[in-house]
């Protein structure tokens, strides 16, 4: 089988100098800036910056933490993207004790975990499954539809963000904070964010990636691609999650087990469903020193 190339332009930073190796994957929309960074004499925000802070799990003298950019193209599946960091990884000779992923980073860490085995001590996965369901395929399906409209790239990535952001959240925390009013006002300004600094393309391609998802395909099943780890899979699900509900969670967690390969389930419990990884800081920053001792870690 001939070598898969590597994308001519991967973009990855890396933070800290700390002895604990860790890879962590973006989700849908995310950006290889998971902690704060200085550029032009401004700030450019984190997306996991207060989990890099002093004292927290990922700060610069406990980890050295690799963040690339997920590859996208029309077409392109989590395989292919797992594909391409296994053949940067090999190409430059790196290996880690710790691989993370959340959403979609999940996904291709889960591939990627399949793929490149001896490369990790550990794996950690945050809101996802083995597999994207009907739910999830039919949710990209309907904001892949929009994105494909004739309204220009700005309105129609707003509109499709507006979609995507209601299944995101979950309908008990939202009613807590827009109850009396403002939910318009906050889906238009996620809408609009994500229109000034996203692509129309990108977009629909990683959307293409999501719905893809499914690990045990071609691998006769779920079980049997999980018995490729050669390291421990600890998952974080989000019980008010209603992108990868928990029923997905708990397959993949029964899966893994099966394969004499889980490490732990753990659960988020939050109101603020998918989103709650990137809201819930200290659940998940006591989840993560119980991973990252697990891979090797001080």
């Amino acid at each position: 089988m001939p070598a898969t190339p590597i994308p001519e332009a991967l973009e990855a930073r890396v933070y800290g100098h700390g002895p604990v190796r860790v890879l962590l994957l973006h989700a849908l929309t995310g950006t290889p800036d998971a902690a704060d960074r200085i550029e032009d004499g401004r700030t450019i925000k984190g997306w996991w910056a207060p989990l890099f802070a002093g004292g927290e799990p990922l700060h610069a003298h406990a980890c050295t933490t690799w963040t690339p950019r997920l590859s996208h193209g029309e077409g392109i599946t989590a395989r292919d993207i797992a594909a391409h960091l296994a053949a940067w990884i090999e190409s430059e000779g790196l290996s880690f004790d710790l691989l993370l992923g959340g959403s979609l980073g999940g996904m291709v860490a889960l591939e990627l975990a399949v793929q490149a085995p001896g490369r990790f001590k550990a794996v950690g996965v945050i809101g996802c499954g083995g597999r994207s369901d009907a739910w999830i395929r039919g949710q990209v399906h309907a904001e892949r539809r929009i994105l494909e409209s004739a309204l220009p790239d700005a309105e129609t990535i707003a509109l499709a963000r507006r979609f995507a952001m209601l299944s995101f959240r979950a309908a008990e925390g939202l009613d807590a904070r827009f109850g009396e009013g403002g939910i318009e006002a906050w889906l238009d300004h996620h809408g609009a964010a994500l229109a000034a600094r996203f692509g129309r393309a990108r977009y629909h391609a990683l959307l293409g990636a999501m719905a893809s998802h499914d690990l045990g395909r071609g691998r006769d099943g779920l079980t049997e691609a999980l018995k490729s780890l050669q390291c421990p899979l600890h998952i974080l699900g989000i019980g008010s999650d209603q992108l990868f509900v928990p029923a997905l969670v708990q397959e993949l967690a029964a899966s893994a087990g099966q394969a004499g390969k889980l490490g732990s389930l753990t659960w988020l419990d939050s109101p603020h469903g998918h989103d709650a990884f990137l809201l819930e800081w200290s659940q998940v920053s006591t989840w993560l020193r119980s991973v990252i001792p697990a891979s090797g870690g001080p």
